[in-house]
């Protein structure tokens, strides 16, 4: 109940906060991993080395588990940017447009990780 005596409804923010902190913990430990084996490791002044690191990265990348992981880092990691943006919008003087900043927030995330699945799984 509210200071007023009228009931309060849930806000829904502890969803958002979960997929955040879920995008935190997903990036801070796979993509410095991501960037350390395509930035670092893969690429070679050879060629051939290269374009055989790439073949064998597409082969990995093709097996459901290793686009599973993929996906679930990628999402997470969209969800955490929509996140930090929406809740930097509100910083700046947003705040009275919070309910309309989830849509183009969020709906971006989503949107992002429908069109990763589709890419993923090549539909």
């Amino acid at each position: 109940m509210s200071a007023g005596g009228r009931p309060t409804r849930p806000s829904g923010e502890a969803f958002w906060w979960a997929l955040f902190s879920g995008g935190g913990v997903m990036a801070a430990i796979f993509v410095p991993a991501f960037i350390l084996v395509t930035g670092f490791l893969l690429p070679s002044a050879d060629a051939a080395a290269a374009a055989e690191g790439a073949a064998r990265l597409a082969t990995i990348a093709g097996w459901w588990p290793v686009k599973l992981v993929l996906l679930g880092v990628i999402t997470l990691s969209l969800f955490l940017c929509a996140h930090r943006i929406r809740h930097t919008l509100m910083d700046f003087g947003m705040r009275r447009h919070a309910g309309l900043l989830k849509l183009p927030c969020y709906g971006g995330a989503l949107a992002g990780s429908v069109w990763l699945a589709l890419v993923l799984w090549g539909i």
